[in-house]
């Protein structure tokens, strides 16, 4: 049994033994061939083939600069492009490059806060730092009693602050922001003369508008509604 099982690997071996003497006694055979077989003209001209000059490239030779740039230029295939003073001029560039150029200046920016209840109405302008330059309400304007809540007396106190912060533009230059808190006639009173014609030389340098109207969310029991 052991015989029999080797005899497959005995063959293979035998048969690769036969292959590759066959193919080396092939190669030696050629290669023999192909040397006896070279005949001495061929010889003759390998050997003088080394002393032939080779052709000049004709592609590295000197070109004029004025040829070579037209060689090399690019044909554009698409459609003529319009010349620089065909199209009509831009009258917002002016003002886009001015705008560009005050990027990064900063202005003082004042305050007016507005204060307006059931009872009276109180609109302050004041600098930057806090200090406070006009401060007018309608009690000051000589409204009495109920009065003194009312749109006109709001609307008086408004020009007035109005008046002042032109008077302050003369001085300095600056923008301003605009606090408001209740909902009083006086509020309603202060956005119209704001952007009437009243207010036309300050509402362009106006830059925010907040409400700090406090809401109340649940909690205690509010107070009794007054009776008058």
């Amino acid at each position: 049994m052991s015989f029999l099982r080797a005899l497959p690997s005995l063959r293979s071996s035998v048969a690769h033994r036969a292959w590759t003497a066959s193919f080396s006694s092939s190669a030696r055979a050629c290669a023999s061939a192909s040397s006896s077989s070279q005949s001495p003209d061929l010889t003759e001209f390998l050997e003088t083939s080394q002393d032939i000059v080779p052709e000049t490239d004709l592609s590295s030779a000197d070109i004029p600069p004025a040829q070579a740039a037209a060689e090399t230029a690019i044909v554009d295939d698409g459609p003529p492009r319009p010349s620089d003073d065909s199209y009509p001029a831009n009258p917002a560039a002016a003002a886009v490059k001015a705008a560009k150029a005050e990027v990064g200046i900063t202005k003082a920016l004042y305050a007016v806060s507005v204060k307006a209840t059931r009872n009276n109405t109180i609109i302050t302008f004041a600098r930057p730092n806090g200090n406070q330059l006009v401060t007018l309400t309608g009690g000051k304007l000589g409204f009495k009693k109920s009065n003194r809540n009312g749109y006109e007396a709001g609307y008086q106190c408004a020009v007035g602050v109005i008046a002042a912060m032109e008077a302050e533009l003369q001085r300095t230059d600056y923008e301003w922001q605009l606090f408001l808190k209740g909902f009083g006639a006086g509020r309603e009173a202060m956005l119209t003369a704001v952007t009437t014609s009243v207010g036309a030389k300050v509402k362009d340098r106006l830059k925010r508008v907040t409400d700090r109207t406090p809401i109340k969310i649940g909690g205690t029991r509010g107070q009794k509604t007054r009776r008058i």
